[in-house]
């Protein structure tokens, strides 16, 4: 996946959970990657392949209370952080 294919998104995190986001995006092979900025604050990179966002929404929504998803920019130009 090129970079200029994908879809970028911020996510604030809790930051322990990280991994636990890496290995889920992970084991959806093809749909994305996870690339952590700032592993303290736990601002991570989502890169997501074309046709995949709805997936990658529905993975966060069912994560989002134990991933502690505290913001969400869709993409690096709107982002607020």
């Amino acid at each position: 996946m090129k970079p200029k294919d994908s879809n970028t998104r911020l996510i604030l995190m809790t930051p322990s959970e990280i991994h636990f986001l890496r290995f889920i995006v992970e084991a959806y092979e093809g749909i994305g990657v996870v690339t952590t900025i700032d592993p303290r604050l736990g601002l991570v990179q989502l890169s997501i392949a074309p046709g995949c966002e709805r997936d990658m929404d529905a993975i966060l929504k069912a994560e989002e209370s134990r991933l502690g998803v505290r913001a969400i920019a869709l993409d690096t130009e709107s982002a607020p952080f």
